[in-house]
């Protein structure tokens, strides 16, 4: 999941960004099956068919066809891979050390320092990229982490995991009609003269 994150995080192209973000949507979805299994949940097994048919293939396919045709391979230039490695390496540091000073004595279960990090994670793509897709992207990513969060940590109830894919439908759907608007933002300046 880290590297996944890690991957996103780096890279340029839009196309790798949304395969990286799938293969992180189903390795969440191979552990609440896996979770599932062995607590003989079938509640969580249903989570993992929701994450993957909403993640895995209304994601991509809606994200997929609002891509400009024509044009293969999208890039942005906003930030080169050194800054955005450093930059991201730093986050997972300091989310590690907030949630080893701040959450693990209340919760006392390593794992949620790694949910944590996807979070923050998510928070970085978000503020760093200036193309749509790219906050799409980091969105997703952070609902990643919560429910990443929710299956290592603290057990939400399945309503609250189901409004949580529902959200990112929601942004899926209201995403396509966005980016068809405008792809790429960049800060206004004021004219001057």
């Amino acid at each position: 999941m880290l590297i996944s994150a890690l991957a996103v995080q780096i890279s340029s192209y839009i196309r790798p960004m949304i395969n990286t973000l799938i293969t992180q949507s189903v390795l969440l979805a191979a552990m609440a099956t896996y979770l599932g299994i062995a607590e003989r949940n079938y509640l969580l097994i249903l989570l993992a068919a929701l994450i993957v048919l909403l993640r895995g293939v209304l994601l991509t396919y809606v994200l997929a066809k609002r891509l400009p045709q024509g044009r293969k391979f999208i890039r942005e230039y906003s930030t080169g891979t050194g800054t955005a490695l450093l930059s991201s390496v730093v986050v997972f540091i300091v989310s590690f050390i907030l949630y080893r000073l701040a959450f693990y004595p209340s919760v006392g279960h390593p794992d949620g320092a790694i949910a944590l990090a996807l979070i923050t994670q998510g928070m970085l793509l978000i503020l760093t990229r200036r193309n749509s897709f790219a906050h799409f992207i980091g969105f997703v990513e952070e609902e990643n982490g919560i429910v990443l969060m929710s299956l290592s940590i603290i057990a939400l109830p399945l309503v609250i995991e189901i409004n949580i894919l529902l959200d990112v439908l929601a942004l899926v759907v209201a995403g396509a009609v966005l980016i068809h608007e405008k792809i790429e933002h960049v800060p206004v300046r004021e004219l001057m003269g």
